[in-house]
């Protein structure tokens, strides 16, 4: 088994790599399987609904040691991408591992995809995971009032989207929403018009098509902004990112873009595992980021 894991884990590096193992299920699933887990954590519970429907559940990791204060430990949503056709929380758990080993509470959802649910139908079950973890996070150890949300890719749209669209969870940006922080990596915010089987598939149909966009949601608010993007990035361009960051500055909200050098869209996730976490100091940026404010 060492050997099967040196064996996969070189390839990737050395050969199609990481943008071959974010973009095939069935590779990431054998990365998820093989690849070393953070140690100091765990994963706490496994398949919790939060809806009727089979996709609409979430696994939860944890620290190994316990929260340092009565509250519980931080509390840290994280929706992965696969372009709102594919994924599933199952191998992600690398992730979760990676994050509850920082000193969070994380939970990863599964989510409809297309082509059973477009815009905004995935967007409501964030919603209702979000909703379901408020009021379920102090059981598993976790403060409700200290929530961030994260995602890559897909999932960075739908993180972002739920911390400034307040219509999905119905807040007030300045005075109820839910997360102190929400972090972006490699996502999509500012893509209108749509131009590729992606975006055309689950959103085209929607008929205020400007509402999609993140962009078009900045608002002042009490939620802290970190955007992760690569320069490098040729899926989602770095203007996403740029444009983002400005128009939250801009109404007054904060934001930290941090711009990576020679990162394909699917490094910028695989840098959080252990095998690629050389690759850049994302981990370690997020962490600084989240210790200060969440």
């Amino acid at each position: 088994m060492i050997l099967n894991k040196r064996h996969l884990l070189g390839g990737l590096a050395l050969g199609t790599g990481i943008g071959l193992m974010l973009s095939g299920c069935s590779t990431l699933t054998a990365f998820n399987n093989l690849t070393p887990k953070d140690g100091g954590s765990r994963r706490l519970a496994r398949d919790v609904a939060y809806g009727d429907h089979a996709r609409q559940t979430y696994d939860v990791y944890a620290p190994t040691s316990g929260p340092k204060n009565q509250k519980g430990w931080p509390v840290l949503v994280f929706f992965y991408g696969g372009n709102w056709d594919s994924g599933s929380k199952t191998d992600y758990a690398w992730m979760g591992r990676s994050l509850a080993a920082l000193g969070y509470l994380v939970v990863i959802p599964d989510y409809r995809l297309y082509p059973e649910v477009v815009y905004p139908e995935f967007m409501k079950d964030a919603a209702s995971a979000v909703r379901h973890l408020q009021g379920q996070a102090a059981n598993w150890g976790g403060d409700p009032q200290r929530m961030g949300v994260m995602g890559h890719s897909a999932g960075a749209f739908i993180a972002i989207s739920l911390a400034l669209d307040e219509g999905f969870l119905t807040f007030d940006p300045l005075a109820s929403n839910p997360f102190k922080v929400a972090i972006g990596v490699s996502g999509p915010y500012d893509f209108y018009p749509f131009d590729v089987d992606a975006t055309l598939n689950s959103f085209g149909s929607y008929p205020r098509p400007l509402e999609t966009q993140p962009i078009n949601h900045a608002t002042k608010s009490t939620t802290k902004f970190l955007l992760q993007h690569s320069r490098a990035d040729t899926i989602c361009r770095l203007s996403n990112a740029v444009n983002l960051d400005k128009a939250l500055k801009k109404v007054g909200t904060e934001s930290q873009l941090i711009v990576y050098e020679g990162l394909s869209h699917q490094d910028c996730a695989a840098a959080y595992s252990i095998p690629f976490r050389g690759k850049g100091p994302l981990r370690a940026d997020c962490s600084k980021f989240l210790k200060a404010n969440l």
